[in-house]
Parts: C-alpha cells; sequence; structure tokens
C-alpha cells in the first residue's frame, strides 16, 4: 500500500495536521481520517477552512463517498413545510430513529432551506433533494447540509402539459443524476411525452414507447432502486376471448433509458386493493389490502426477480384505526420495529414484526406539510454536489 494511501482507499496527499507545522501530527492520520469520516457534515464544512490538507481530504470524491456510506445508518426525515400558503416552503429534516423511542426530533435548523411553493421533492439520493417546479416543469437539485443548490434545468415542456409521472434516481455506471417526467397534453389526452433530463447535461432528452396509466394519485412518483425507477400501474391485456386489466409494477432503467415490466407477488385468486409501492431496506415493496379482511406488504429481495418477492407483514385490518390502504412502511430496524406513516393525516405508527402487535402511542406527526405524497422522504447527511 502506499504510504499516503489508507485502508479506506483515501489517498492523503498532505499530512493531516491542523496547527501550523503541516510536517508532524500527535495522531496516526488513518485515526483521523477515521474520526472526520464520522463526523456530522456540518462540523466537516467547518473543518475545511482549518488547513489546506484538511480542505483536501474532505473535498476528495472517495472521502466523500465513504463518508455517505457511514451516514446512511443514520438517516433524516425530509419534508416540506409552510404554516400558510403565502410563506416560502422550508426543507426540513428531522432525525430518524428518535421516532421509535417517541421522542419528540429535534429539528435541523441549520439545515433548513426555503423556496417558492410551487416545488415539490420528487426524489432524494446520496444526500441530493430533486425539487421539481410544478408549474414551469424545471427541476434543480438541492443538498440541504451544505446548503448546495445547483442551476434550475430548462423547461422540459410548455404549459399545455399536464404532470402525470416523474421520478429521480442516479446512474451509477455514468455517475450521472436523472430526472424522468411523463406529461400529457391538456388539449389531447391522447398524446403522451416522455423525456428524462441528465444533471451536467442540461438538456432535455425524449424517450420512446414510454407507455405507462398509473393506477391513483400515490402512483405517480416514481420508486428508485438499484438503478431503476419504478411505477404501479395498469395494462389492458387482450385476448382472443376476453380484455383485462392487469396491475404490474412498470421499471425504467437510468443507465439503459429503456423500461420493462416486472410482475407483483401472486396473491393465489384472493381480492386485492390499493397497490402501493415502497421502499424499505434498500428493497422495492409493495402494500396492499387482500380480501379486506388484512393488510399485506411484500419486499423483492433481489430486485427484478420476480421468485424473490418475500411475504414481509400480514396485519389484521381490525388492529388499524384507520384504512390501512393509506398507511406505508417508512423504515425498519434490525430489533424488528417498523416505522409505518398514515400518508393522509401524516401521523406515525409503530409496528413490532416480532409481537404482531401495532402501537399508536407516538405523539409525533408532521404538521403543514404541503401535499404530503410529493414530500416525505428518507434522506441522509452527505457533502455530495455536482
Amino acid at each position: 500500500m502506499n504510504r499516503d494511501q489508507h485502508e479506506n482507499g483515501i489517498v492523503l496527499t498532505h499530512p493531516l495536521s491542523p496547527s501550523g507545522d503541516e510536517s508532524r501530527s500527535d495522531l496516526p492520520e488513518e485515526l483521523i481520517v477515521e474520526i472526520l469520516l464520522r463526523l456530522p457534515v456540518r462540523s466537516l464544512v467547518q473543518f475545511k477552512c482549518i488547513c489546506k490538507s484538511w480542505k483536501t481530504l474532505i473535498s476528495d470524491p472517495k472521502f466523500v463517498k465513504r463518508h455517505l456510506q457511514i451516514s446512511s445508518a443514520e438517516p433524516n426525515l425530509i419534508h416540506l413545510f409552510f404554516s400558510q400558503l403565502s410563506e416560502p416552503q422550508k426543507i426540513v429534516s428531522y432525525p430518524l430513529k428518535p421516532l421509535f423511542q417517541n421522542i419528540l426530533p429535534p429539528v435541523n435548523s441549520s439545515g433548513m432551506m426555503k423556496m417558492k411553493n410551487q416545488y415539490w421533492i420528487i426524489g432524494s439520493c446520496n444526500g441530493l433533494l430533486c425539487m421539481y417546479n410544478r408549474y414551469h416543469h424545471c427541476v434543480k437539485l438541492r443538498n440541504p447540509s451544505i446548503m448546495f443548490k445547483s442551476n434550475k434545468s430548462p423547461r422540459a415542456v410548455s404549459f399545455e402539459w399536464m404532470n402525470i409521472l416523474y421520478g429521480f434516481g442516479f446512474d451509477r455506471v455514468n455517475d450521472k443524476y436523472k430526472v424522468l417526467l411523463v406529461v400529457r397534453n391538456k388539449n389531447d389526452p391522447n398524446q403522451i411525452l416522455t423525456r428524462v433530463y441528465t444533471f451536467g447535461l442540461d438538456s432535455w432528452k425524449t424517450i420512446p414507447n414510454f407507455q405507462i396509466t398509473p393506477t391513483g394519485p400515490f402512483s405517480l412518483l416514481g420508486k428508485f432502486v438499484s438503478g431503476n425507477l419504478n411505477w404501479i400501474a395498469k395494462k389492458r391485456v387482450v385476448s382472443v376471448s376476453s380484455s383485462q386489466i392487469v396491475i404490474l409494477i412498470l421499471s425504467f432503467d437510468l443507465e439503459k433509458e429503456t423500461c420493462k415490466e416486472l410482475l407483483l407477488p401472486q396473491h393465489d385468486g384472493d381480492k386485492v386493493y390499493g397497490h402501493t409501492l415502497y421502499v424499505l431496506s434498500n428493497c422495492l415493496g409493495v402494500c396492499y389490502e387482500t380480501n379486506k379482511t388484512h393488510w399485506v406488504v411484500w419486499l423483492m429481495k433481489e430486485y427484478g426477480v420476480v421468485e424473490s418477492w418475500t411475504k414481509f407483514m400480514i396485519i389484521p385490518l381490525d388492529k388499524f384505526n384507520k384504512p390501512p390502504a393509506i398507511v406505508i412502511p417508512v423504515f425498519v430496524l434490525e430489533n424488528g420495529a417498523v416505522l409505518l406513516v398514515n400518508k393522509y393525516t401524516s401521523q406515525f405508527v409503530l409496528y413490532d414484526l416480532n409481537t404482531g402487535e401495532l402501537d399508536y402511542s407516538l405523539d409525533y406527526s408532521l404538521k403543514g406539510i404541503s401535499n404530503f405524497r410529493h414530500n416525505l422522504h428518507i434522506c441522509c447527511e452527505s457533502l455530495v454536489s455536482l
């Protein structure tokens, strides 16, 4: 191993001494790097001003990537907040894990960013939030942790188009962040256009042959997993003797910019209602009501492999205070505690995988959310920018 390259792959170009004497350090450089990797972003931003070597280290892409891997274990809940329509929206961040102890999480005021009320959050990835202007059909990125914001994209379409679907994710192969937008012509409902924007290229690209019919308002936002955006969609299947509507998952590969269909888990002839996609533990999931008696939650343990669908939870409907079709899983701990949230009331509920019990005693619910279905996201602190 090179003298200046440590086990985590980070290469040091200067000794890491914060003092005026850059030739010596009281601590081994490897230990300094490990300590810095575990500090919050706000501290690291301040430490970049201490000395040139620390600024170089903290700005190094390998350091940024390794710090992101570590900070992902302590995610935050991100949403948009406003108290009055006339006031600007704020991006508000809360640490997620205190909710499991029914502890009111402190607001991360240092990461607050204000913006006009015309924006939605349409996705989060690697600490970046993708903001979509629903009136002007343009996007930009923000990282509240480092107060970063990108330039606004050009318009995707003109005003005579209306939104159908959208999604945001990361093309790992090409190291690019991308947005997919599907719109319908207000004057001709049969005219549908699909466009993809790549941050850094500053242009929209039209994607042909992307046909999808969403199943409801909560299926508009694509769920990003393993380099793919995913939506619940319905498709008419016509045969010689019959015609029927099939519910499936439409997946869009951000690297290849192609789409494919994924089958939902088999439900053995049960009547199912209210399919909703979610992401839990980096796995794609789907939940729905079955036979109007139970709420069933599935996880696709290996993305794209239909045989990997695994039943994760099944809860009798009579245990819920509210209809479960409006409840989604948000986060799961290693001890089997699952945080659920009501998509309409913003109330949190805890479910214990070990006992099968629901806990409605959480005192905390999100207030003042504008258009909740677009604006609640799991995000981690990061040093990532474009």
